[in-house]
C-alpha cells in the first residue's frame, strides 16, 4: 500500500489481493488514513481479488470515517473487484461523490 496527498485528500493505493490474509493490514492502514485526513480515497486499480473479508474492512472503514465526519470512498475498481462491489451492494455506498 502507498499513501499520497492529492488535492487535499489522502489517496491510499492498494495492490494485490484483499482477503482474509491481508485485511488486517488494510484495516490498520485505513484507520490511520481516516485519522490523518477528512477525505480518504482508496484506489483499487491495483487490486486483483476482493473477498467478503475485504468488503467488511472497506465498509467498516467507511462507517468509522463517517462517525467522525470524515469521508472514505473507493475508486478505480475493475474486473472481478468491481463485480464483487456491485453484487454485494456496497458499490454505491463506497462510490466517490460526483
Amino acid at each position: 500500500m502507498q499513501r499520497r496527498n492529492d488535492a487535499g485528500r489522502l489517496v491510499v493505493s492498494v495492490h494485490g489481493e484483499i482477503d482474509l490474509m491481508t485485511c488486517e493490514l488494510l484495516s490498520t492502514e485505513l484507520g490511520e488514513a481516516t485519522k490523518q485526513s477528512p477525505e480518504v480515497l482508496v484506489d483499487l486499480s491495483g487490486v486483483s481479488f476482493l473477498d467478503s473479508a475485504g468488503i467488511r474492512v472497506l465498509v467498516e472503514a467507511h462507517q468509522t470515517a463517517a462517525r467522525v465526519g470524515h469521508q472514505l470512498c473507493v475508486d478505480n475498481a475493475h474486473g472481478w473487484v468491481e463485480r464483487v462491489l456491485e453484487v454485494t451492494g456496497v458499490r454505491e455506498l463506497l462510490a466517490r461523490p460526483q
